[in-house]
């Protein structure tokens, strides 16, 4: 997804105007690799606010049709506990 600076905003004042919305829209409108949609309009998305300091605020949209991630196996030579992979014992 791309990101939208505030800097573009010319006269930018905290409210969620159309223009504003208009251009998270856009910026929400990419495609992966291979050109297929990402981001569905039939999406079931979370909007929260997020920010480290008081006047540092950014808004987070999370698509919860991708939720929950499903992870890959773990892999099968892999000694997790030991944090190495695990010995070739030939074939």
């Amino acid at each position: 997804m791309r990101s939208i600076h505030l800097s573009q905003f010319k006269f930018f004042k905290m409210k969620l105007t159309k223009e504003v919305i208009e251009k998270i829209q856009d910026a929400m409108n990419h495609t992966k690799k291979d050109g297929s949609i990402n981001w569905k309009d039939d999406d079931e998305i979370e909007v929260n606010l997020a920010g480290t300091f008081a006047a540092d605020k950014f808004i987070v949209i999370k698509n919860k049709t991708k939720d929950p991630v499903i992870s890959a196996e773990p892999h099968p030579n892999f000694d997790y506990e030991k944090k190495e992979f695990k010995k070739d014992e030939g074939v």
